[in-house]
């Protein structure tokens, strides 16, 4: 039995399929990146700014007052930055807001993109059991 032989793909092959490739991840990042951008560029424009709250004002405990209070005196922070800092830490039930449309979306995209995986490896391998063994393996097509 000779040993087996994988069809060969040309250079100009290889780097078609590189090339292909690259391009994707570089229009996936691109893409995301003004998403995001975009989406943070309507949320600041929509959001209103809210007056700065003294330290004794936020809702801290004594230890973090005093923490905050020693950063605004050795000036690492001001008092806008803590302000913001408290906000964040917040809890909102808001804060992590989703679609469930884009959710569902995205199932079903990643659900379509594994069964094409799956089949067409299945049909790859299918190829190559038949080419290494011969017919007699070769699954009948219904």
């Amino acid at each position: 039995m000779t040993p087996y032989q994988p069809p060969k793909q040309s250079r100009r092959g290889q780097l078609i399929d590189a090339a292909t490739m690259l391009a994707l991840i570089f229009v996936t990042l691109f893409v995301t990146t003004f998403i995001v951008r975009f989406e943070a560029g309507n949320t600041a424009s929509g959001t209103k700014s809210s007056p700065v709250k003294q330290l004794s004002e936020l809702p801290l405990s004594d230890a973090e007052r005093a923490q905050y209070q020693k950063m605004i005196d050795a000036e690492m922070v001001d008092l806008t930055s803590v302000n913001a800092s408290v906000a964040a830490k917040q809890s909102a039930s808001e804060k992590y807001r989703f679609s469930v449309l884009a959710l569902l979306g995205t199932i079903v995209l990643l659900v379509g993109y594994l069964t094409f995986v799956y089949r067409t490896s299945l049909h790859e391998y299918r190829e190559v059991i038949a080419e290494k063994f011969g017919p007699r393996y070769e699954r009948a097509k219904p």
